[in-house]
């Protein structure tokens, strides 16, 4: 599947944006990872989105860098599609090493709200975004004194789009150049999504 020197990327991807796509780069920059991998929740827990093969081939068709790949593995573990579970796949894949997993702040700051957290203690080094919220950066600092493991990404090039704001251009019909890759809005225009 992978090895330590890959990232992984969990989201919905619903849709892949450039915002996505310009994490990922910059987050491979910064720590020398020689891939980052793009894991698409097949069945998210807490989350209505579109099926997961439309999702899983627009990130085919947008991951055009040789270091951006797209894993169907959560389309082959039983649902619901929990982050422990995948994360205890790819721990043993690789020998136990602990597995590089990209994480927002909003999103780290719950991390022990998440099912099974002591596993994802265990088994994940974070690297985790500074988005722009409210959460402060001694508050992300503290979950180190509570066993988890990570590091802050510094140098991001932020792209300030949401998949939810992209959903709604194309159900207005409206322009997402520049947002999103052209063969991914050809695909959705195809397809009919998000209508």
């Amino acid at each position: 599947m992978g090895k330590i020197s890959d990232c992984y990327f969990f989201g919905t991807f619903n849709p892949l944006h450039f915002g996505h796509i310009n994490l990922a780069k910059s987050v491979k920059k910064e720590f020398g990872f020689d891939k980052i991998i793009f894991m698409p929740a097949f069945c998210p827990p807490h989350k209505e989105t579109l099926d997961f093969f439309h999702r899983f081939n627009m990130l085919k068709l947008a991951l055009n860098e040789p270091y951006l790949e797209v894993s169907d593995l959560e389309s082959h573990l039983e649902p619901p599609s929990y982050s422990y579970k995948t994360v205890n796949y790819l721990s043993a894949d690789n020998g136990g090493a602990k597995i590089p997993f990209i994480i927002g702040y909003d999103a780290f700051i719950d991390i022990e709200k998440w099912k099974n957290p002591e596993i994802l203690k265990e088994k994940l080094t974070f690297i985790v975004l500074k988005r722009h919220s409210g959460v402060q950066k001694q508050d992300i600092l503290a979950l180190a004194d509570r066993g988890f493991d990570f590091k802050i990404a510094e140098s991001l090039d932020y792209f300030d789009v949401s998949s939810n704001e992209i959903r709604d251009k194309i159900k207005k019909n409206e322009d997402t150049t520049g947002l999103i890759d052209k063969k991914v809005r050809k695909y959705i225009d195809e397809h009919k999504l998000y209508r």
